[in-house]
């Protein structure tokens, strides 16, 4: 005897319960039988509520986003193309990176409860990564989009559920003492993901969040079995040969679950003792081609017509894990004897035809012309899993009919069903029409046939010429069957139209999708920067040091400050950085390490109020003015360098220029045995200005001293501003024998200094320098003697060097200032500052504020 009904009312719990639907009156076997036959979208748009016979959350089958945690969450698997966020089994921070400690984070995450599925993506807080090509050999795979300035800070690692032994890296790397791993955690047939982040505050705000695109297990698909009416080498007793394009398929989805799914030969789900032959290869195989057939979509691909993906849950009611996937292919189920047949998609080719002389007319008939309001659905907009918005559930563009809406009294009457295991969009909208099509079929008729029609099933198609109806070979679906004991059948019949089910790429509305999860911020570039030439004063005015002032967009929500790097024109090493938290400042001066008369190069940066990460400027050109180092820098170390060094040497000095001036005032005032003299002098003036040259050349000896003497003096003025350099020559030998030298210049700029001595006496050497501040004596210098002169927050500000070589004359000397301004002056055989020489015979710079300094070659 044929007997249908829902599968959702007999899969329950795993086990087969047979029943049969009395029905007395045809009126009412109407509405049961067109109740229980229809698919699991017709029945939302039918307004049924979803899972009424269970009403608990397991049946929920949208798309786990969240990761679970915890000890009683129930075991699952994927079917087909489909996403989980998984479940927490370890987690640990460990390792340190440089001086930074617990370093790592690594996530241990069980994705599936069965062997075999491919990691197919990977979803890091809302965005779609890639994975590297090379695994590192601990980490695995790095995530492309988390290498930062050259180094990666996230990897994923995948196991597939047919491992053998624990993870070598998680056991002696990433385990500790308050939280081990343990080497017996296989996860024995579990599928799982090892995530390890390193921490970086622009990087990770929290702990990241993933999500896993997978396969789906590999399933049994009997087209592939040559052994049950198929071709191809899948044997239901040997899992190692399954999978394949089927794996996707609704049908094959739901043949497995049918057939029970185990993991080594013990049941996890789906029926248990179900035979092959209780699924009829003929019906199951030609459903599954069905599915398989492909149909062009919107970007020109070929793919297959109905395709399915998701996650299951152990602890789903069986009955409507398979309701939800045949969602997916518009398919109903139906149990015949014990057997079970499937429909998916458009209806099949008729199998029986009838005329109105077919139907026993002494039997009660019934006919439904259309629906009630109550009933009557025109438009239809399903939800289901998008993979372009982060597999969040999304919602399909509606689909309404006008025409529809008249014939309902200008009513808009909306269905909304759930498409959770299609993460397709435009498969979607082809079964939201197909849907929409077929309930708008509405001619239903109840009509009892005789012996003849008894190999008649539901869900088979049939044709009927009816002259009463006006029908000519109208085909009709069987949604109900009942036998009678007189061997007459009672049949539910729907009317059907395969072009409900057409699809063209041309009908696909594009659905508007957003931005899944709040961006990471862009990196910020720091605004208006711009560097200038500056100059730091005293607080006399006196130009000091030389500088640049930074300048930038002082008014820039969420940044507290700006950091800055400064480097020789053309060069790469940093030679200073700086911050200041001064930000609405806009601008900031710096001097330290710079050079005066200098091309340099500057870049600066916003510092963020919070982590994350900002743009260097480019390398912006900037010279530094010619301020130099004057006297008044040298004045206090000056002083103490003479007095604490050279204070011994001070009465022979004074020996010595006692000598010198005696004789020289001796010559002067007597009469010599023999002198001459000759005077020059040349002079030019123009208004205001003024400059001169006096010279004077002198010898002359007495009976105890011979002298020789040159003097030259230029001098140049405007008003009351004068500038004058006056230069003596001397050499004496008196009668007792004693020799000297003496080589003085006198600069006066404004009476900035007043006057630079060399001494000899014969027998020492002497470099004097007598200024306003300051008197320096060098005698008797070792090699390579270095002083320090001054010192500025601890940093040498100005160092003296004398270089000699005791060969009898004085080879070299130097000054050299080298401090946080940069100003190096050297003598000899010497470059100063790129352009001024001092050769051997030495030579002369004044250079206004700064003074006068000298290197010399004597015997």
């Amino acid at each position: 005897m044929a007997i249908f009904t829902a599968i959702a009312g007999f899969l329950l719990a795993g086990t087969v319960f047979a029943g049969t639907v009395a029905v007395p009156l045809l009126a009412a076997g109407l509405g049961i039988a067109a109740s229980v036959g229809l698919s699991y979208a017709a029945q939302a748009l039918a307004g049924k509520p979803q899972n009424t016979d269970t009403g608990t959350a397991a049946d929920n089958f949208s798309v786990q986003v969240d990761l679970q945690m915890g000890g009683n969450v129930p075991r699952s698997f994927n079917v087909g193309y489909s996403m989980t966020a998984g479940s927490r089994t370890y987690a640990n921070q460990w390792g340190n990176d440089g001086q930074t400690p617990n370093a790592y984070f690594t996530d241990v995450i069980a994705l599936e409860d069965m062997p075999g599925g491919r990691l197919l993506g990977v979803w890091v807080d809302g965005t779609k990564c890639t994975l590297g090509p090379t695994p590192h050999p601990d980490f695995g795979y790095p995530v492309v989009e988390y290498n930062k300035d050259g180094k990666d800070h996230l990897w994923v690692k995948y196991y597939d559920g047919t491992q053998t032994t624990a993870d070598t890296f998680l056991v002696t790397k990433v385990s500790s003492a308050d939280r081990p791993f343990e080497a017996t955690r296989v996860y024995t047939g579990v599928s799982y993901a090892v995530c390890t982040a390193l921490v970086n505050n622009t990087l990770f705000t929290s702990t990241p969040q993933f999500k896993f695109e997978l396969s789906g297990i590999p399933l049994y698909d009997p087209t592939k079995d040559s052994t049950n009416g198929g071709t191809g080498s899948h044997r239901w007793s040997d899992p190692s040969t399954w999978g394949g394009d089927g794996d996707d398929l609704p049908a094959v989805q739901a043949y497995n679950i049918m057939r029970g799914v185990y993991y080594n030969g013990t049941w996890l789900y789906g029926l248990q003792g179900m035979t092959a032959a209780r699924l009829p290869t003929l019906n199951w195989n030609v459903q599954i081609a069905k599915c398989r057939e492909e149909i062009e979509r919107a970007s020109g691909a070929m793919e297959p017509t109905y395709r399915t993906g998701g996650q299951i849950n152990v602890n789903a009611q069986i009955g409507n894990t398979i309701e939800a996937l045949l969602t997916g292919c518009q398919g109903k189920i139906s149990e015949i004897g014990g057997f079970y047949k499937v429909r998916v998609g458009s209806p099949d080719s008729p199998s029986f035809a009838f005329t109105d002389d077919d139907i026993i007319d002494s039997e009660e008939q019934h006919f439904a012309p259309f629906f009630g309001l109550a009933d009557s659905i025109n438009g239809i907009q399903g939800t289901y899993p998008d993979p372009a918005q982060g597999w969040n559930t999304a919602t399909a563009p509606p689909l309404y009919d006008t025409g529809y809406e008249a014939q309902d009294g200008d009513r808009r009457l909306v269905a909304s069903p759930a498409f959770d295991f299609v993460p397709y969009p435009e498969q979607v909208q082809q079964l939201q029409k197909s849907a929409l099509q077929e309930a708008r079929r509405e001619r239903r008729h109840t009509l009892v046939f005789g012996p003849a029609f008894w190999i008649v099933e539901p869900g088979d198609v049939g044709t009927w010429t009816s002259v009463r109806n006006g029908y000519d070979e109208k085909l009709f679906r069987v949604d109900g069957a009942i036998d009678h004991a007189d061997l007459n059948n009672t049949f539910d019949l729907t009317e059907t139209d395969p072009t409900d089910y057409s699809w063209d790429k041309g009908e696909f509305r594009p659905p508007t999708t957003g931005q899944t999860t709040y961006p990471r911020p862009a990196p910020q570039g720091i605004v208006g920067w711009d560097a200038e030439p500056d100059t730091i004063e005293d607080n006399d005015g006196l130009k000091r040091r030389p500088g640049i002032r930074l300048i930038w967009d002082g008014d820039m929500p969420g940044v507290d400050g700006v950091q800055y790097e400064v480097r020789l024109a053309g060069k790469t090493d940093v030679i200073s950085r700086g911050s200041t938290n001064q930000l609405s400042a806009g601008a900031e001066r710096i001097s330290a390490s710079l050079l005066p008369e200098t091309a340099y190069e500057v870049r600066g940066q916003y510092l963020p109020s919070a982590p994350r990460d900002m743009l260097w400027s480019d390398w912006i050109a900037v010279t530094t003015p010619d301020v130099k180092l004057s006297a008044i820098d040298f004045e206090n170390g000056l002083k103490d360098l003479v007095t604490n060094y050279f204070g011994q040497t001070t009465d022979q000095i004074n020996s010595v220029l006692q000598t010198i001036s005696a004789v020289i005032a001796q010559q002067a005032g007597t009469n010599q045995n023999d002198k001459q003299q000759i005077i020059n002098r040349l002079v030019a003036t123009a208004g205001r200005l003024g400059a001169s040259i006096d010279q004077v050349s002198t010898v002359a000896v007495d009976t105890q001293s011979a002298l020789a003497q040159f003097q030259i003096a230029a001098t140049a003025m405007i008003d009351e501003h004068t500038a004058s350099i006056e230069q003596t020559q001397s050499a004496i030998a008196t009668i007792d024998g004693q020799l000297a030298t003496s080589w003085a210049i006198k600069a006066d700029v404004n009476n900035y200094i007043t006057s630079i001595e060399l001494l000899n006496d014969g027998t020492t050497s002497a470099f004097v320098i007598m200024a306003d501040i300051f008197k320096i004596v060098f005698p008797g210098l070792t090699p390579q003697d270095v002083f320090q002169i001054a010192n500025v927050n601890g940093v040498p500000q100005a160092v003296l060097r004398a270089d000699m070589l005791f060969d009898g004359m004085v080879t070299a000397r130097s000054i050299s200032v080298s401090s946080l301004t940069a100003i190096t002056t050297h003598f000899g055989d010497a470059q100063i500052d790129g352009k001024l020489t001092m050769g051997p015979g030495g030579k002369l710079v004044i250079d206004g504020y700064i003074g006068a300094i000298m290197g010399f070659r004597v015997p």
